[in-house]
């Protein structure tokens, strides 16, 4: 019976350490990604934020206003809210300056931070509409909200390299 009790003491232990723990990965991912996105957005002059790649490709500002308009929506959907003042649905075409750009992206990456941690586990499981086809759950947009902030963070080092720009965390010092 002792040996059964401290087998179930340890377990649960064990369980307890496991709480939270995507929450602390997944937010932890986005602050560090949050950092270069905007140090990128710093480091690219005012003058290159309306440069596309070609016609019908996002500027660097439109792909800026895009990932904090995406963190905005990722964030409601798991209990986030939208600051009063934010325009769902127009960003890209709203946010037409750096420093505009600069505070939206703060802004963005903090509500989404925030909602992650504030999650609890057994909310990973509900349901969540998203915007395109299938079926997602809060854990689904945690991970997606992740990986959509790095993939638009390699576009926009691509785009800072076309520009003869070189990200903030890979100059010499």
């Amino acid at each position: 019976m002792k040996k059964l009790l401290i087998v179930a003491v340890m377990a649960l232990s064990m369980a307890a350490q496991g709480q939270g723990q995507l929450q602390k990965e997944a937010a932890g991912s986005l602050a560090f990604s949050s950092s270069q996105v905007m140090a990128l957005a710093q480091a690219v002059p005012a003058d290159k934020y309306s440069w596309t790649p070609q016609a019908g490709v996002r500027s660097f500002a439109e792909t800026f206003a895009h990932i904090a308009e995406a963190n905005f929506m990722f964030a409601s959907k798991i209990g986030g809210k939208i600051p009063d003042g934010i325009k769902m649905g127009t960003m890209e075409k709203d946010l037409n300056t750096k420093e505009a750009i600069a505070t939206a992206l703060k802004q963005s990456y903090e509500v989404i931070i925030a909602a992650i941690k504030n999650m609890k586990d057994a909310d990973f499981a509900k349901k969540v509409e998203f915007p395109f086809p299938g079926e997602y759950t809060q854990m689904s947009d945690v991970l997606i909200a992740v990986g959509h902030s790095n993939e638009h963070l390699g576009q926009l080092v691509a785009y800072a390299r076309m520009n003869g720009i070189t990200p903030p965390w890979n100059e010499k010092k």
